[in-house]
């Protein structure tokens, strides 16, 4: 092919230096082959790329300006037909005035950029040969990294001209198997956006501009009291000639929507939701060797998909019957993927792009499919889905009535609605039959404190909004799903379920949905469905008791303060009324013990830390509590982690992999302390 032998990339000096550092790392640790090292790896075979022509396009919508107006209600109308391909493209009616360039450079006062090193080859995906990507050290401006960007495309094409996306595919996959190119730079999970706030840009002034995407009035992620960067607020990516965002699927199974401000395409491959099953098969089976599997079964694959820098070709998943589409982004063009749709991609040349992610009430089933793999694999979640569950569904049921606030109307769609409800109607019902288990079993119940934080179970690191049990065995709550865990305390009567103050209400809201047609059905499905006895089974069958259990009936809940050896208050929790710090390490200080993970990528020059202190006197303070909120007292997200992934469509936290295995019986309260070092930018 025409340009691959003659002309190379010039090697940039920041792969020299990650390289002197890998060698010193190698040496110290281990046999690890050399990151940038091309080598032929049997297991992908790319000595034809005649495959590239079995790739269908993904469809492609052009909205009028009319249909433009809302983006959730547009969406929702496009989804039963692209949600088939997991990805589609829409291309805008309407264009921005102001250039992303002048954005960056002017309103936002040429805000500057780290980036990473991506090295152009293909992994074994052996305990001695993995992929990872690097923070090259090297800052710039918009202006100073398209410059770089740019002479390196001459250089290698002596054209400064886009080329065919059908060419540049073959060059790409070629490159990265054959090729001489060493590694390139890619500006990923950029805070900012380069949307202008200029109220004559029309694309800016719309709802299409992702700074206000969350904040829609059908988004189910304003119910979050608190950012969360490349979740809730855009994020930037700015990459130059084969820059790459590995095989990946959003957190929580979220929907993403990417904007392509300028500059060269980029090419995106798609896995439609229903295929993502088969997706992991072929990945666990053919791309990873056993010996880096962390688990058995399933969620082998995708525990490891989590580290988003696994880069392979899509001829494989062909190969096994596994769909792939693809699509060839331009300037003016938004990609949106849909929930449970695995996708990776490549750039042609210099670009800019921008992404968030979004959630709708469609989202709720796949969510919860999602929090229960985390919780398998004791990952922390970055969003509260059962928080965010019952709170949608609160609004649901009061959207008539209170219809006059538009910042929580929502469609009357009742298919929208059954996939709120039918999950929502699931957890209380379990929640209840746990609770009165328990209840039998010796178990109080008490009221939550009102402090403004969540809880994360001390097993598997659910979020417990409704729901959790404290005892004197356990420095740390646990949520409901654990029965051989209460089977073996030996607590009773000394262990506690702390309930939200509107458990009532909760309970009272899924009898009323029980009434209507289907739900039950569907909840029913949902059982059936289940994976594993964490979540949907009565978990207590073989206790001994003579009464016989009725859903929803009475529990005693002791209203009197909770006079105990222990305090619900000193426990792990997070204030999500303070900004996220956007990291990829996570610290806990056990007095002289300290855990600590991190990304494989490095990358983040942030750091969030927990600090656990066992006090003599076995007292903790709590973290300073925010004001509760009007609408809805409650709890706040814990712990959690973050991930500055390599991957286009968004940042995001990597949820800390570590299990704390040390404890002590005071250590019972996290403080978080916000330890972030000052941006390069």
């Amino acid at each position: 092919m025409a340009g691959k032998d003659r002309v190379t990339l010039k090697s940039m000096s920041c792969g020299a230096r990650l390289r002197r550092s890998c060698d010193a790392s190698l040496g110290e640790g281990g046999s690890m082959r050399d990151p940038f090292l091309k080598h032929r790896v049997k297991k992908f075979d790319l000595s034809s790329l005649d495959w590239i022509d079995e790739i269908p396009d993904c469809p492609v919508f052009s909205p009028s300006t009319q249909e433009f107006e809302d983006p959730v209600v547009y969406l929702r109308k496009i989804a039963p037909v692209a949600a088939k391909y997991g990805i589609c493209k829409i291309v805008s009616p309407v264009s921005a005035s102001v250039p992303a360039g002048s954005v960056l450079m002017k309103e936002l006062g040429g805000i500057k950029f780290t980036t990473r090193v991506q090295p152009l080859r293909l992994a074994e995906w052996s305990k001695d040969d993995k992929f990872a990507f690097f923070m090259s050290g090297r800052k710039y401006t918009f202006r100073e990294f398209e410059k770089m960007a740019n002479k390196e495309f001459v250089r290698r094409y002596s054209s400064a001209a886009c080329l065919p996306s059908r060419y540049m595919e073959e060059e790409f996959w070629h490159e990265i198997a054959f090729g001489k190119m060493e590694s390139v730079e890619y500006a990923c999970d950029i805070d900012g956006s380069a949307f202008s706030s200029s109220p004559n840009d029309q694309l800016g002034r719309s709802k299409w501009n992702l700074k206000r995407f969350s904040q829609l009035p059908n988004s189910t992620l304003r119910l979050l009291r608190a950012a969360v960067p490349g979740i809730t607020d855009p994020m930037l990516y700015i990459g130059m000639l084969f820059s790459m965002f590995a095989w990946h699927v959003e957190d929580h199974y979220l929907y993403s929507i990417n904007y392509h401000h300028c500059g060269a395409s980029k090419t995106w491959y798609g896995i439609p939701g229903g295929a993502a099953s088969d997706f992991e098969k072929v990945v666990r089976e053919h791309v990873y060797d056993h010996e880096i599997l962390s688990c058995e079964g399933e969620n082998a694959a995708f525990d490891v998909l989590l580290g988003k820098t696994t880069i392979f070709p899509p001829n494989i998943l062909l190969h096994h019957q596994v769909p792939v589409y693809r699509a060839v982004q331009k300037p003016g063009e938004f990609v949106v993927t849909f929930p449970r749709a695995y996708h990776s991609g490549f750039s042609h040349g210099f670009n800019c792009g921008e992404a968030v992610n979004f959630a709708t009430g469609e989202w709720f089933p796949l969510g919860a499919v999602a929090s229960q793999r985390y919780a398998l694999l004791k990952r922390i979640p970055v969003l509260p889905y059962e928080e965010l569950l019952c709170k949608e569904t609160t609004l649901v049921a009061n959207e008539f009535t209170m219809s006059d606030r538009e910042d929580i109307t929502l469609t009357g769609d009742t298919r929208i609605q059954s996939c709120m409800k039918a999950p929502f109607v699931q957890l209380m019902r379990f929640q209840h039959r746990v609770r009165w288990s328990l209840m039998k079993m010796g178990a109080r119940t008490h009221y939550k404190a009102d402090i403004d934080t969540t809880v994360l179970c001390g097993i598997c690191k659910r979020d417990c909004y409704v729901a959790h049990i404290m005892c004197n065995c356990r420095a740390d709550a646990i949520c409901l799903c654990h029965e051989e865990d209460i089977r073996k305390c030996p607590c009773s009567c000394d262990r506690v379920v702390f309930v939200r103050k509107d458990i009532f209400e909760l309970e009272a809201l899924s009898k009323k949905f029980e009434e209507e047609i289907g739900i039950l059905d569907e909840v029913g499905k949902w059982m059936s469905q289940s994976d594993g006895s964490s979540t949907h089974p009565c978990l207590f069958d073989g206790i001994n008791h003579n009464s016989k259990y009725f859903p929803y009936c009475k529990i005693q809940i002791d209203a009197s303060p909770e006079i105990h050896t222990f305090s619900e208050i000193d426990i792990l929790g997070y204030d999500l009324n303070k900004p996220y710090p956007t990291a990829s390490t996570i610290t806990f200080a056990h007095g002289p013990h300290d855990y600590t993970t991190q990304s494989d990528e490095c990358t983040s020059s942030n750091r969030r830390t927990f600090s656990r202190s066992c006090p003599e006197n076995g007292t903790t303070n709590s973290y300073p509590l925010s004001t509760t909120d009007e609408a809805f007292s409650s709890d706040k997200l814990a712990a959690q982690d973050s991930d500055d992934s390599d991957y286009e469509v968004f940042r995001v936290k990597r949820r800390s992999t570590i299990v704390l295995e040390k404890r002590c019986s005071e250590d019972v309260t996290t403080n978080l302390t916000e330890n972030q070092t000052q941006s390069k930018d």
